[in-house]
């Protein structure tokens, strides 16, 4: 399960998580922070993959750019032991055509013989096809209505697999799990007041009176 982290010496958070065997660091946007904070996630803790997923769909979580810097050994080892409880398929996230790559995606337009086709790709495959390039957009800024007036305004004749998934993400439909992680958070944080630590607080009370 991808977990929500606060980077040491900024004010700023980010999310790794475990994907095909390796780990990823998706750098959040102001909103996605503000929107895990709201459905209760609080650093170093773990949430839904499908929440993550979502704040790819709207680009308010994204890989590429400098990482992270210091140590993330124990983060590393958490997340392999929160792996296989997550019911959300990783094969969700988008990734290079090329090579499977989920770093610093692009949806590209590339000319293949007399075809138009469109793909997902990591830098280095950009790089490798730049002769063929014909349009390069970065994965986070493509929104459902800028990916049907790409397609009205070129004539695109092959749509790889990447490109697929990525269309049927943009249509999914993620509020209901955000809905319900909101409501377990909430009343997990009312448990506490009505448990414990509630009565905690009613001593203290209690004590002051003598």
């Amino acid at each position: 399960m991808p977990r929500f982290h606060q980077y040491k010496a900024r004010d700023n958070c980010y999310v790794l998580t475990s994907i095909k065997g390796a780990v990823i660091t998706f750098q959040l946007t102001i909103r996605g922070e503000r929107r895990l904070r709201e459905a209760g996630v609080v650093p170093d803790q773990s949430f839904p993959r499908a929440l993550l997923l979502d704040l790819c769909r709207t680009g308010d979580a994204f890989t590429g750019g400098s990482g992270v810097s210091e140590p993330i050994t124990e983060s590393i080892n958490q997340l392999e032991l929160d792996f296989a409880q997550d019911p959300d398929p990783e094969t969700l996230f988008p990734a290079c055509d090329d090579c499977a790559s989920l770093d610093d995606l692009h949806l590209s337009l590339v000319r293949e013989q007399e075809t138009l086709a469109t793909k997902l790709q990591c830098a280095h495959h950009r790089d490798v096809t730049s002769y063929t390039l014909d349009t390069c957009i970065p994965l986070r800024l493509v929104t459902l209505t800028l990916f049907g007036h790409l397609f009205e305004i070129k004539a695109v004749t092959k749509k790889y697999a990447g490109v697929n998934r990525f269309d049927n993400l943009l249509r999914s439909e993620f509020e209901s799990k955000w809905a319900e992680l909101r409501k377990l958070r909430g009343s997990s944080q009312r448990g506490l007041f009505e448990t414990g630590l509630g009565g905690e607080l009613s001593l203290s009370g209690s004590q002051k009176k003598f």
